[in-house]
């Protein structure tokens, strides 16, 4: 999904294809989570977003929620490099 692809600012056309790209490789990231992560979509946008706006997120839950899981799967999904960092109580 690492397609850095320089388009012409006065071509609609090209503009309009790129985003309905974008789209449906979204469409099939969230596909994919979904087979592992269930009943999370909404942490699954928003971290998707993040990660597609180039931020950080910290990941903050319960025991069980599946957030390792999820930084897993869209680091597979996306080719990228996951880094954990655990922060267990005393």
């Amino acid at each position: 999904m690492t397609n850095t692809t320089t388009l012409d600012p006065t071509d609609g056309l090209a503009f309009v294809k790129e985003v309905e790209q974008l789209g449906r490789s979204l469409t099939r990231v969230r596909e994919g989570v979904g087979r592992l992560i269930f009943g999370q979509e909404e942490v699954v946008d928003q971290t998707l977003v993040t990660v597609l706006a180039g931020g950080h997120a910290l990941l903050i839950g319960v025991p069980g929620l599946a957030k390792t899981r999820l930084v897993e799967t869209l680091g597979i999904i996306l080719g990228l490099d996951d880094k954990r960092i655990q922060c267990t109580p005393t």
